[in-house]
């Protein structure tokens, strides 16, 4: 017998009325998950397998509801008709009759209605924590069912639970109250819940100094036995336990059955007192053999369904590993792949197995069972031996890596890929007949195709992407080289301008628009590097001196010309700013070209920089630039500094001024604000924190 992480669940089935039921709600084709979820907590085996599939987190609602339907809102319709489907057909080697599994659903669901009443009778606060428990309080019980093959006989040789659960600690070194703690556990139910579950046939005397919750589940099962045996005993300790008076228990007791008998009803389900008692059925006969779907035409909805839900290529490895667990009923598996061109299966990148991508296995190994399902097209399985690693050091190393002493390796083909999935499968498992096979490898087939589909639409995207790279670098490099001519052709005149004159402010001007051409000429040349905008150089700055060598360079060209006035107001012995010269200069440049575009003839541009601001914590140094321009709106304000071309600018204009301006600023550590209100003018504030002192 064993506890594998994930539950297969053509061994443990649900109610099939209640899959029927999930079936019929989805059928509509509007189905809310909130009623789902009412269906799906009717049954325990459909609880345990969502919430071991999603276990709860600490930050889950209190409602086992709401967290049933939080699960349901992530899964799609088509894996929710499958997996509802895969608990209708007929399993021929289930050992669960389905009286047994009615028997063991309905007295699940009492225990669980009663321990809710008991706690609000009790006043417990958290009455949904009672119901959890109740609910999957027996879970085990259909484990040893299906796992342990002598338990038929054990359970019809038990009147009771308790004689059950002394037979259980002599066969197998535990009872199924134990192994439903364990199960519980694995599902993320609290300390509290796994506590109550496994303590739920202890000696009433032994329980009272335990937590309420306990208590709570004890005296459910109490009850719940009283309602079949009619023993006052039962019904005296469940008093004990709740130190609630008898007539308020009988009255519970008989308003709890009524309670579970109409849900039932709404299954179709005719609900007898005593199916509630006991949550198994000793008698051999079953009273219902009738199929409630066509075994046929369910396989092949149920194949069609598989299909349907891994249509969606972004998220077909999240809903490959969902269906894995709540179809299959095994773990994910990880994926072996053999691309155009590589003669070997290469593991596929998986983030729980970083290492899977540096195993490489021939596809003519004739050691490797994952090689041989490759090769032969055919489902084969890997048991791990005694003396590791077997004959095979890849498939024992995985089977290890997926903890498990076994594999199953299905294999897969598409128009992109071909390759093996590879389940972790423990030796003693039994992979089920040919509708498991068909199963498994209909979803495979599914799951990978979309898979190879997203990675084949990446691989084009970053090839289309570094195609348009090389593109843009071999464009930005001619035209560098292009204007690197007319840039020094320039330059050489400039020189010999210079030559020819003896005004000392000419040869200033001269000099600093020679200063200007390399500094365009730097830009030029990184870009063609396809590298980053922000200029290079010492990250300190004179701003005093920047601001008048612009207005000496551009006052002119930009403001005089076009008859607007430059005032400039300066400290004397500013800090330095801590940003590169060219930063700054590239800058203000693009507010003054703005400023001159924007203020008309007669208007008038203001510029001034002081110190000992303090901006975000930190001395600060800064620059304010003030038109009396048009203004702007509102909502022009608030996109400034986003990217693309504004409904105002003048043809030609590309846009990208101001973003530039805001991304060299805080790539340097500033910030830049800027106000405006239309028809008074704009404001830009610009705070760059100091440069360190020598």
């Amino acid at each position: 017998m064993r506890r594998p992480a994930a539950v297969p669940t053509l061994r443990l089935p649900c109610q099939r009325e209640t899959a029927t039921a999930i079936l019929r709600v989805l059928s509509v084709g509007t189905a809310a998950a909130q009623d789902l979820a009412r269906i799906i907590v009717l049954d325990p085996v459909l609880v345990f397998e969502l919430l071991l599939t999603e276990p709860l987190a600490d930050n889950e609602p209190a409602s086992l509801q709401d967290a049933i339907a939080h699960r349901v809102e992530g899964i799609d319709s088509g894996l929710l008709q499958a997996w509802a489907l895969r608990h209708i057909i007929q399993q021929p080697q289930c050992r669960i009759s389905l009286r047994a599994q009615r028997h063991h659903a309905l007295h699940s669901q009492f225990v669980a209605e009663l321990a809710v009443h008991l706690a609000h009778e009790t006043g417990y606060a958290m009455p949904d924590q009672a119901y959890a428990a109740g609910l999957l309080h027996d879970i085990g019980l259909l484990w040893f069912a299906e796992y342990a093959e002598d338990y038929p006989q054990l359970l019809s040789a038990c009147p009771d639970e308790r004689s059950l659960t002394i037979a259980e600690w002599d066969n197998y070194g535990q009872d199924h109250a134990d192994l439903s703690s364990d199960l519980a556990s694995r599902c993320g139910m609290s300390a509290g819940i796994a506590d109550a579950i496994a303590l739920q046939h202890a000696d009433p005397e032994a329980l009272g100094t335990a937590h309420p919750l306990v208590r709570i589940i004890a005296a459910a099962e109490e009850l719940a036995s009283s309602r079949g045996n009619q023993s006052a005993a039962s019904l005296e300790t469940a008093s004990r336990l709740t130190q609630l008076e008898g007539s308020i228990l009988v009255s519970l007791l008989a308003d709890t059955t009524r309670n579970v008998q109409d849900k039932a009803r709404t299954l179709g389900i005719h609900a007898d007192p005593t199916m509630m008692a006991l949550p198994w059925n000793t008698s051999t006969d079953d009273d219902d053999t009738t199929e409630l779907i066509d075994n046929g035409i369910a396989r092949a909805a149920l194949t069609a369904f598989s299909r349907s839900a891994l249509i969606d290529a972004p998220t077909a490895w999240q809903d490959f590993n969902l269906a894995s667990r709540l179809l299959l009923g095994m773990d994910a598996p990880v994926l072996f792949v053999k691309t155009l061109g590589n003669d070997g299966l290469t593991g596929a990148a998986n983030p729980a197995h970083p290492g899977l991508t540096q195993i490489h296995i021939a596809t003519d190994d004739p050691n490797s069972v994952i090689a041989e399902a490759y090769r032969d097209s055919v489902e084969t399985r890997f048991q791990s031996g005694q003396r590791p690693p077997g004959r095979c050091a890849a498939d024992w190393q995985l089977a290890r890596w997926l903890d498990s002493d076994g594999l199953l390796c299905v294999p897969w083909i598409n128009h992109h890929e071909s390759g093996v999935a590879v389940f972790p499968c423990p030796s003693t498992e039994d992979p089920g007949l040919e509708v498991e096979r068909s199963l498994r490898k209909t979803l495979t087939q599914a799951a990978t195709s979309r898979i190879s589909e997203r990675s084949a639409d990446q691989r084009t995207r970053h090839e289309l992407e570094e195609s348009i790279a090389r593109r843009y670098v071999d464009h930005a490099r001619r035209i560098a080289h292009e204007a690197s001519n007319p840039l020094t052709v320039i330059k050489t005149y400039l020189g010999i301008i210079d030559e020819k004159i003896d005004d000392a402010t000419l040869k200033e001007q001269l000099n600093l628009l020679s200063d200007e051409l390399d500094r365009v000429g730097a830009l030029i040349r990184k870009a063609s590097d396809f590298s980053c905008i922000t200029p290079a150089g010492p990250a300190h700055s004179g701003v005093g001196e920047i601001l008048h060598d612009l207005r000496a360079l551009y006052g002119e060209a930009l403001f005089a010309r076009r008859g607007i006035q430059f005032e400039l107001r300066t400290s004397p012995n500013l800090p330095a700013a801590a940003i590169a010269p060219d930063a700054l200069k590239q800058i203000l440049l693009n507010l003054f070209k703005n400023a001159a575009e924007a203020i008309p003839e007669g208007g008038k541009l203001t510029v001034s920089a002081v110190a000992g601001i303090n901006a975000n914590g930190s001395p600060c140094l800064e620059i304010r630039i003030v038109d009396n321009g048009p203004g702007l709106a509102p909502e022009r304000v608030q996109s400034l500094f986003a990217g693309g071309p504004k409904s105002s600018d003048k043809p030609g204009g590309s846009g990208v001024g101001l973003p530039v301006v805001r991304e060299l600023v805080t790539t340097n550590g500033g910030t830049i604000l800027c106000r405006s209100q239309l028809g008074s003018g704009t404001v830009f504030q610009i705070f760059m924190p100091l440069a360190a002192t020598p």
